[in-house]
């Protein structure tokens, strides 16, 4: 981005009127009253410039000097020229017109000759002089000569300084900004882009004021401070929208889009650059146009590398070709090393390891004559994979460390966490296990360190997700298994069991922290008022979305809209975040270790088996209370392929050939498995998250389920099921509610949602396109809550989100909610709760209550129950899991929650409802409820067929008892009592012997 163009405020030098000069009286001679009349127009005209000025509008403040000048020269008063040509020259500096500011100086210079006015000629020279010294500055820059152009610059700042003009400091600390930035001299960055923003504020000029934002979201950027740098720049791109200034705007927009690259949101991130590229080619800005393109072409590098779509890898080549010929003819040479590189990356995915190679040391010979030493590091680790993928692995641990050489002290935590996976990786092909583990670690250490930068949890989840970040991890985690392997009793399988630990569901665990924190006390009541308001407007147009024979244009318009509202949103959340003391002094938990899971999380018939998926090697680890044993599993792919089957056949009331359930039990749980167990807790990897292991068959010649003899429960790591656990204990009261259960709510006069949105789909099984009345779900409801003493019910027009919302939740032990789920798999946020629709809906809400609502209720409930389709689905990240709307209620507050993994049958999920609220009426934990529920169905007939009682599963702290009986409790009270009466008499007895 060019310089940020930031104002200083010099004071406006004011007109000094004598009116010892201009007094008269009312019989003065005509000519002097003519004389006095026209002093008061200019006194109106440069006062009218003065106001324009100070409000910013610099364009017209100019015409009122100019004006204002005609005037003074009209009547040769010298003083007032010199006073108009000062603030012409001023503003024209402002505006960025150099050569028409020099000119007016130049000019208030020569009448200055005229008068005895020695200090505005000293005034003026100066400001001559911050004008040679600024063009010497930039000129210096040019020439690669960066710290005598800084100095130039210094100087220049100084001398605005010494005069008190702001306008000339802040644009000169612009120019000392950039000199910096590029010099990659970014600690350096931060005080004076902060106070050429301040004085920017101060001046009311927008467009420094957008430039010093986007400044500093370059510094936060450079740190890997990736939400704080996406807040700043989406302030300047408002700033630069708002004056409409397209070259700024096209300059945010490309920095956003690198950051969602690097998060790996891709989508989000094309959106972004083809916008940019309109931009850039509308202005006939071929310089930025090939940078558009090879910025295009790296997005479609890396979502085909995830997608494995050989067409995104095509798209990918034809970009960096593009940009390159642009950028080749302009003799950008910056930009030609970068499609160069990218070229390069692609050939390197496609096994054409000559042309990578070519196209790598071309881009590095490049680098070298510039002397840029990121994308120097960044070449060398590109050449060094060639090398890997060649077998070579002694050359690739020697670019490598060339290229941690280069970037060492330099910032580079991007470049050298994969400089040291490479190297990581070779090392063990030369079976050097030691320095493998090292360079693993190291590596690890730098995902971590750009991750915790990141902020915002959605946004970690991403970063670590993609673009094989996590198999840094997992490869860590391989590592180690074979080491414990071959030299047990050493220590490799609890750092092993360490690193998977650090690896699963991080974000899920942040979260949990974050959304315990209470912002409405430290946080700026506008913010939270904005927030409201943009999340009304969301609701609104959500639900126009659903109105009956709603047009494709319609629609178009309406998503586009929302779009845009939620960028909105999640620039207002970045904004409430970095404002609020209470999430700068948020503490995010220590990994749990295996003896803090072996005395605290496990009993001795419960087993925890956590999986680790991988290309290669896959592994379980299963934990009781006295072991650890790292069990070996088939490559993941054999994995994958087995589940999907599975899946199609367990989801098909037709189908009744379950002999691949066997041969998975066989592979993912009988190693783990002795007879002391009777609870099962998985902690699911990959595909292993669709499946129901309860469906799994430990004796293949009848049929015997798994869960006919082993209680199962899910969590999404030991860590998070730890917080989980202690939230609930902290929150120091017990809900005194029993229920409260929502169920078959009103669409309107059809009774059917007609969605015209993209239902999740789970392996080929999507779900249907219009949502009828879900009938026995009223019934439901109704039989639930005759169980229980303290119950309310929302049922058809009752059942509004306007009234779920107005409840106090937090009084419910358990909340149900039988009603159509959407599941958004690209926009979790988006994914929603469906309450009545139509004429019987709120006023105010839409009926839909997304993710991003459920994230702001405030919960205590020990159980969630969501009696719908495919609650359990959602956007799934490699490493974090699925992002369903399960998880959104931890987040608000619960402790575990019953979810379905499929599109479920409504009355046999009635049936099944009923009978797992009886068991938990019962004083039974959610996995015995559970349990006893699914034998039920088996032994119907009818309903035994795995399809009826699979797919609802529960996660999180299942093995709680929510409804103790009063006999336990009134046992326990009479424990307690012979105790006490014990120990009175213990003592009684010890006192006697005194």
């Amino acid at each position: 981005m060019p310089a940020a163009r930031k104002l200083g405020t010099t004071l406006l030098v004011l007109v000094t009127m004598c009116q010892a000069e201009l007094s008269f009286s009312l019989d003065a001679p005509p000519a002097l009253q003519a004389a006095v009349s026209e002093a008061d127009e200019f006194t109106e005209y440069f006062h009218q410039g003065e106001r324009l000025q100070t409000q910013g509008d610099f364009q017209n403040a100019v015409e009122e000097f100019r004006k204002a000048l005609v005037h003074a020269r009209k009547n040769q008063n010298n003083s007032n020229q010199i006073a108009a040509l000062i603030q012409l020259g001023i503003l024209h500096w402002n505006t960025g017109d150099l050569d028409d500011s020099q000119a007016m100086h130049k000019q208030a210079l020569a009448v200055t000759a005229r008068t005895d006015k020695k200090e505005r000629q000293a005034e003026i020279q100066t400001y001559l002089e911050i004008h040679r010294l600024y063009q010497a500055g930039k000129s210096l820059r040019d020439q690669g000569l960066h710290t005598a152009a800084a100095e130039q610059f210094e100087k220049a700042i100084a001398l605005a300084q010494e005069s008190g003009s702001e306008e000339y400091e802040v644009k000169c600390l612009r120019q000392l900004i950039v000199t910096h930035a590029d010099i990659d001299e970014a600690d350096a960055l931060f005080p004076l882009t902060q106070k050429a923003l301040d004085l920017a504020r101060k001046l009311n000029h927008k467009k420094e004021e957008g430039r010093g934002q986007y400044h500093i979201g370059l510094f936060y950027d450079a740190k890997g401070n990736f939400a704080k740098a996406l807040l700043h720049y989406h302030e300047a791109l408002a700033i630069a929208r708002e004056i409409k200034d397209h070259f700024d705007e096209s300059y945010c927009l490309t920095n956003i889009s690198h950051i969602y690259i690097q998060l790996g949101n891709y989508d989000k991130a094309l959106e972004y650059l083809q916008d940019v590229l309109k931009i850039d080619r509308m202005l006939n800005e071929d310089e930025y146009v090939a940078i558009d393109l090879n910025n295009i072409g790296v997005t479609y590098h890396k979502k085909g590398v995830q997608s494995q779509n050989r067409a995104d890898l095509d798209n990918a080549l034809i970009y960096f070709e593009e940009s390159r010929k642009i950028a080749s003819r302009l003799q950008d040479l910056k930009t030609e090393i970068q499609a160069l590189t990218n070229i390069g990356m692609v050939y390197l995915d496609l096994e054409k390891f000559s042309e990578a190679m070519s196209c790598f040391f071309q881009g590095l010979e490049y680098s070298n004559r510039l002397q840029d030493k990121e994308e120097m590091a960044n070449l060398l680790v590109n050449i060094g994979m060639v090398n890997a993928r060649r077998g070579d692995y002694t050359s690739t641990i020697d670019y490598c460390q060339r290229a941690v050489q280069v970037i060492a002290g330099a910032g580079g935590e991007v470049i050298l966490w994969e400089a040291y996976f490479e190297m990581a990786m070779a090392f063990r092909a030369l079976q050097d296990f030691r320095k493998s583990l090292d360079c693993y670690r190291k590596s690890v250490n730098y995902l971590d360190r750009i991750r915790s930068q990141i902020q915002l949890e959605e946004l970690k989840a991403s970063y670590l997700g993609t673009d094989k970040r996590i198999d840094t991890y997992y490869n860590l985690i391989d590592l180690l298994a074979y080491l414990n392997e071959i030299d047990p009793g050493s220590g490799h399988d609890l750092e092993a069991f360490y690193y998977l630990e650090r690896a699963k569901a991080r974000a899920f665990l942040d979260r949990l922290e974050v959304s315990q924190v209470n912002i409405i006390q430290t946080v700026d009541r506008d913010l939270l008022i904005q927030e409201e308001k943009l999340m009304t407007k969301i609701s609104y147009l959500n639900g126009e979305l659903f109105k009956p024979g709603i047009s494709v244009d319609a629609k178009k318009e309406i998503d586009d809209q929302i779009k845009q509202l939620e960028g909105e949103l999640e620039t207002l959340r970045r904004k409430i975040r970095m404002s609020s003391p209470a999430y700068a002094d948020l503490k995010y938990p220590q990994i749990i270790s295996l003896s803090q899971v072996q005395d605290h999380l496990l009993d001795h018939k419960t087993a925890f088996f956590e999986y680790c998926l991988r290309e290669n090697h896959s592994y379980v680890f299963v934990i009781t209370k006295k072991d650890l044993k790292i069990i070996p599993l088939p490559p993941a792919h054999q994995i994958q392929s087995q589940v999907k089957s599975y899946l199609s056949t367990i989801t098909d009331a037709e189908n009744h050939d379950f002999r691949i359930g066997y041969e998975l039990f066989d592979a993912l749980v009988k190693p783990g498995l002795d007879g002391s167990l009777d609870k099962l807790i998985f902690i699911s990897d990959d595909i292993l998250h669709y499946l129901p292991f309860e469906t799994l068959l430990n004796r293949d010649y009848e049929h015997r389920w798994l869960v006919q003899d082993y209680k199962i429960a899910y969590a999404p790591s030991l860590t998070s099921l730890r917080e989980i656990i202690h939230r609930k204990s902290a929150a120091g009261f017990s809900s005194q509610k029993d229920i409260l259960a929502v169920g078959d709510p009103c669409f309107g006069a059809s009774e059917t949602l007609e969605n015209t949105r993209e239902i999740s789909k789970s392996f080929d099984a999507a779900t249907s396109l219009n949502l009828p009345r879900l009938r026995f779900s009223g019934q439901e409801i109704e039989k639930i809550a005759g169980m229980f003493d303290k119950t309310d019910i929302l049922k058809r027009e009752d059942a509004t989100e306007g009234q779920f919302k107005q409840l106090d939740l937090s009084e419910y032990k358990i909340l149900h909610l039988a009603t159509h789920c959407l599941i958004d798999n690209q926009n979790p946020d988006r994914s929603s709760i469906v309450f009545s629709l139509g004429d019987t809906a709120d006023k105010v809400e839409d009926g839909f209550l997304q993710m991003r609502e459920i994230l702001q209720l405030r919960l205590n409930s020990d159980l969630v129950t969501l009696s719908s389709c495919q609650t359990g689905l959602g956007q799934f990240i490699k490493g974090e899991g699925i992002e369903s709307l399960s998880r959104a209620f931890f987040y608000a507050g619960a402790s575990s929650t019953l979810i379905s993994l499929w599109a479920v049958h409504d009355q046999a999920t009635s049936q099944f409802m009923e009978r797992v609220y009886y068991h938990l009426r019962s004083s039974h934990s959610i996995m015995d409820s559970l349990q006893k529920t699914k034998l039920e169905m088996i032994e119907s007939g009818t309903l035994s067929h795995p399809y009826y009682w699979a797919g609802f599963v529960a996660t999180g702290n299942s093995v709680q008892v929510i409804f103790k009986s009063g006999k336990a409790r009134l046992f326990f009270f009479l424990f307690l009592l012979l105790l006490l009466s014990l120990s009175a008499f213990l003592i009684y007895r010890k006192s006697k012997k005194v």
